[in-house]
């Protein structure tokens, strides 16, 4: 049984040598690739182990190189009712790991980020710790509490995914919060920044989705 599974998601991928370095930084990780998102392995020496969707934009000729190596091939109906990386998610639950990693599912079409976002709830109901993560962010709903360590200076937005979050308590923040509550729609929760050695973030109901920068003010917008 995998410890961790990467999903390459279709979507755009702006540093490819930080996401290999990612990759192999993790041991015992299966990668499980959405169709198009096979295209992030041309000419690596990683390979996916499996490869999940309508195969409607992979390569062809990549499809029938993976395919003579016997690499896990699932095809779906074009006409499905299911996004390709809620399919890979689905499958990924199944195996039960311990976290599941989302790469190239932010950014692009507005419209297919959100569902990406919302499909971290499913990773949180069946208590398995899920991240849509980029060469910027990682995005996760908090399951009770987060930690982080010596990331001082970097920046966490906090935003309701429920009418309301409540009981939530930040500590080690530039903007410190004890038993606060956040209603869907509120803005109050962007732009925090971590002031302390180490921060912790605690919530008693609701779903709260934390995103966290990997680098002191360092955004897309300001490439």
């Amino acid at each position: 049984m995998h410890q961790k599974i990467i999903i390459v998601s279709g979507g755009f991928l702006d540093d490819p040598v930080f996401f290999h370095k990612k990759i192999k930084e993790m041991e015992d990780v299966l990668i499980i690739c959405c169709d198009g998102g096979a295209r992030h392995f041309q000419n690596s020496a990683i390979k996916p182990d499996v490869i999940i969707g309508d195969m409607d934009s992979i390569d062809a000729a990549q499809l029938a190189d993976y395919s003579d190596q016997n690499l896990k091939i699932i095809k779906h109906p074009a006409n499905k009712d299911f996004s390709d990386t809620e399919l890979a998610l689905d499958y990924a639950l199944d195996l039960k790991p311990q976290e599941i990693f989302i790469w190239c599912a932010l950014g692009g079409r507005i419209d297919h980020t959100l569902a990406n976002v919302f499909l971290l709830c499913r990773g949180d109901e069946k208590g398995i710790r899920t991240f849509l993560a980029d060469e910027y962010c990682e995005v996760f709903v908090l399951d009770k509490k987060a930690a982080f360590i010596k990331e001082k200076g970097k920046t966490v937005s906090l935003l309701a995914l429920t009418p309301e979050v409540t009981g939530i308590t930040l500590a080690g923040f530039l903007y410190p919060m004890e038993n606060g509550t956040l209603k869907m729609g509120e803005s109050r929760g962007l732009s925090n920044v971590i002031n302390e050695a180490r921060a912790v973030i605690s919530a008693v109901s609701g779903k709260l989705l934390v995103v966290k920068y990997r680098q002191k003010d360092s955004f897309p917008e300001a490439q």
